[in-house]
């Protein structure tokens, strides 16, 4: 049930103490659901003074981009020059993109999102990449406070992707359309409309409105949404060896 959406706090923006100050006081049954990246790609955490090289260097998720990322990347692209079908969105290599010859970076990519990208085809590759820019660093800030309120990062603090989540529960006509149509107030309706486990609370005044108005307000929405099938359908997590390199809770395969 929604209670509230709101693009300011007591008339004030969400600054990062207003921010702060209303997620530290959620009570201890709440779950945070982020539609940004909560952690860095591989060798932006590294602690190590010298590196080793990409192909040399041990971190469970090095390994696993140099070799099964790799190839799932080089497997979309083998797919696309033969004319095939592909599950994904259309590639469209650029700076930060997974691309041309399976290239992979552990400095700019994620296991996570290459896995969302061409083994599940929850996201466009222009996703890829994206955990490295100023909102991603913004989130981090946050998910270092918010461990200090008890809110543990893949427990009670969850990243997620509305694009991914309407991707899982729909398709991605709709995955795409909910932005970039010339009038997308209908594509998110037809979304709202078919989540029937939600509802809107009649304090919540004009949420559904607003939601259907404002991007960030369908983006957070759709974020509160993913944190309650989470938690209702306890959604398999991450393998043991790419926890730490963050993970993106989308809808589990069917």
């Amino acid at each position: 049930m929604v209670d509230e959406v709101a693009t300011r706090r007591l008339g004030e923006p969400w600054r990062d103490e207003t921010l702060w100050d209303y997620l530290s006081q959620l009570g201890p049954q709440a779950v945070i659901a982020i539609n940004a990246p909560l952690t860095a790609p591989a060798c932006t955490r590294c602690q190590l003074a010298v590196c080793p090289g990409i192909a040399a260097c041990v971190d469970p998720a090095v390994v696993w981009l140099r070799s099964e990322g790799r190839e799932l990347v080089q497997g979309t692209e083998a797919a696309m020059a033969r004319g095939g079908s592909t599950r994904v969105f259309p590639i469209r290599t650029g700076p930060g993109r997974a691309g041309g010859n399976g290239r992979v970076a552990p400095y700019a990519h994620r296991a996570t999102e290459l896995i969302l990208c061409h083994e599940r085809g929850l996201l466009p590759e222009t996703a890829i990449g994206a955990a490295t820019g100023p909102v991603a660093a913004r989130a981090r800030h946050l998910v270092k406070r918010l461990a200090g309120a008890g809110f543990a990062l893949g427990e009670r603090l969850l990243e997620v992707s509305a694009q991914a989540t309407v991707a899982g529960l729909f398709d991605r006509r709709r995955a795409r359309g909910y932005k970039r149509d010339a009038d997308p107030w209908h594509t998110r309706a037809s979304i709202v409309e078919g989540l029937h486990d939600l509802g809107f609370a009649p304090a919540s005044r004009l949420a559904r409105e607003e939601v259907l108005r404002n991007d960030h307000c369908f983006d957070a929405l759709l974020a509160g949404f993913t944190a309650y099938r989470w938690a209702v359908e306890g959604w398999p997590g991450p393998p043991d060896d790419l926890a730490v390199d963050g993970w993106i809770w989308a809808p589990p395969a069917p």
